[in-house]
């Protein structure tokens, strides 16, 4: 009985890293379609491959709950003490098929992880440095004195200066 949970357990945190295998695979296909849209500019595209990445990261919330679940099960049915099992450890105590069979899923895991950190990393500098190559030609194309006081150090009223600004950015 002990061996047919074992089995089922293992069957079902199996299926469940396939998942997240396919889910990381989208979720690296979004994040370069992201890239593409950041780099042209379209921005009713990027946000909604936004909202798509928002719904790819909950549901592989969901299914790295559901294997932290499966782990700790898993963890309870070979008696072990640790509770918090970590999937490599595991893969070093099973016996194949499992063993090359997890032991792929996770290397294939990681590599993608690692893919989408990357292209994350760009997306984040081409992001930064669009919005600082905007914020510069706000501030060129309208420039305000910083010095702006009602008042001198003095405690004297101060002259308006006249500012030569192209747009109003107080509106």
């Amino acid at each position: 009985m002990k061996n047919n949970i074992l089995e089922n357990l293992l069957e079902n945190l199996s299926e469940t890293l396939d998942r997240m295998v396919l889910l990381y695979n989208e979720i690296f296909l979004t994040a370069q379609k992201k890239q593409e849209y950041i780099i042209s500019g379209d921005i009713d595209k990027l946000e909604s491959t936004i909202y798509q990445e928002r719904n790819q990261a909950e549901t592989i919330l969901l299914l790295e709950e559901k294997r932290r679940y499966l782990l700790r099960s898993i963890n309870q049915t070979i008696g072990s003490n640790n509770n918090s099992i970590k999937l490599s450890v595991l893969i070093e105590q099973l016996r194949e098929p499992y063993k090359s069979k997890f032991k792929e899923q996770f290397d294939t895991i990681v590599e993608i992880v690692i893919k989408v950190e990357g292209i994350n990393k760009t997306n984040t500098t081409l992001t930064k440095h669009s919005l600082e190559y905007i914020n510069n030609l706000i501030k060129y194309i309208c420039t305000e004195s910083l010095n702006d006081n009602t008042y001198q150090q003095t405690g004297k009223l101060k002259e308006p200066e006249l500012n030569r600004i192209l747009f109003e950015i107080n509106a």
